[in-house]
């Protein structure tokens, strides 16, 4: 698949290149791009399923699109990347929301292209629950036995040496995972796959077995639920509902060395550099930067090119429109790193592919 590398930093990136393309300043967040769509002339209702990562930006999105276009309905229904893609192929709903991508097996089941827009990136926090643990320090090697089984205390001497300072108790783990089919879970486990590549022996994907004893959850706010109410407790949560539990939250150890906190700034780092194919996917995870956090996930849009109506057109692309532009200056204040103008135009430019 032929790529385009597009710098996907929220701060503003000067490129050196004889592509004219690839020189342009990008700042992330940029919304200069005025809309196209008449918003208050659109009507109809269209629904969408999917990702818990990206819930708290669609709902907030939405309550600004129904300000915007009083006349039409947005709908969206956190259920699992895995169930929106489902919904989606089953034309059940108009859009789904997913954090990983479709396997090449589930392509047939659609009855036509399916479309990716990235709408934001945020960090998957390792949340915990531990009395009188104010500050955790996790290395790859560390979640990999904690989340493998095979580190069942907290006192064990892999925890002990990511935290020489720590006061750490004998408390058993309790490990909290997903446990419907997510793109939370995806991502983290292919965090785990790329970065602890000698320890990690449980594979990657929307589900993974879990080891007997663990316990599960639906959605990212279930596990959020489970760890804030369990003494001892681990998962991985998104950062808006890890903050919207008050949950503490691990600093991990990147690929340059250094352990750092879940926060958009180190999210933003992340994403700079990597590379976005034709079909506007990308992988920021275990990237390189000393202030890059390590478990920063994308999260996208996915529509069918083909529609049944132009009128389910018409309000699509208004309702995609309004999430890439307005919703970029939405996404820092409920929890999401914004994409950069340079990524934002490539998705709006692909707004002509969805066609009745």
């Amino acid at each position: 698949m032929a790529v385009v590398v597009v710098a996907l930093a929220v701060a503003a990136v000067a490129c050196t290149s004889s592509d004219s393309n690839d020189t342009a300043s990008d700042k992330g967040g940029d919304t200069t791009k005025a809309t196209t769509v008449d918003l208050a002339s659109l009507t109809g209702t269209i629904n969408g399923s999917g990702s818990s990562f990206q819930d708290a930006l669609q709902q907030t999105v939405i309550d600004a699109f129904r300000k915007a276009a009083p006349e039409a309905t947005v709908n969206y229904t956190k259920s699992g990347s895995s169930a929106g893609k489902k919904d989606l192929a089953a034309r059940t709903v108009a859009f789904a929301g997913t954090d990983s991508l479709v396997k090449d097996e589930e392509r047939a089941k659609f009855q036509s292209d399916v479309l990716y827009f990235p709408i934001a990136a945020a960090p998957i926090t390792v949340s915990y629950n531990l009395d009188g643990v104010d500050q955790l320090h996790l290395s790859a090697d560390t979640l990999a036995g904690i989340f493998g089984g095979s580190i069942t205390t907290w006192d064990d001497a892999a925890i002990a040496a990511d935290n020489p300072d720590a006061k750490l108790p004998s408390t058993k783990i309790t490990v909290v995972h997903r446990s419907d089919g997510s793109g939370t879970t995806n991502n983290f486990t292919k965090y785990l796959t790329k970065a602890a590549a000698q320890k990690w022996t449980l594979g990657s994907g929307d589900t993974v077995q879990w080891p007997s004893g663990m316990q599960g959850a639906e959605k990212n706010s279930g596990v959020a639920a489970l760890v804030s109410s369990t003494a001892g407790a681990i998962g991985y949560v998104d950062l808006a509902d890890a903050a919207s539990a008050n949950l503490m939250t691990a600093l991990i150890r990147n690929s340059s060395g250094k352990f750092v906190a879940p926060k958009l700034p180190a999210a933003s780092a992340a994403l700079a550099g990597a590379t976005l194919a034709e079909d506007l996917t990308f992988d920021p995870l275990d990237a390189e930067g000393a202030e890059s956090y390590p478990i920063t996930a994308p999260t996208w849009v996915i529509v069918e090119a083909k529609q049944p109506d132009t009128a389910t057109v018409d309000l699509l692309k208004g309702y995609l429109e309004f999430l890439l532009t307005k919703g970029q200056e939405v996404a820092p204040t409920v929890g999401y790193a914004a994409l950069p103008e340079k990524v934002v135009s490539k998705a709006l430019d692909q707004l002509g592919k969805i066609e009745a």
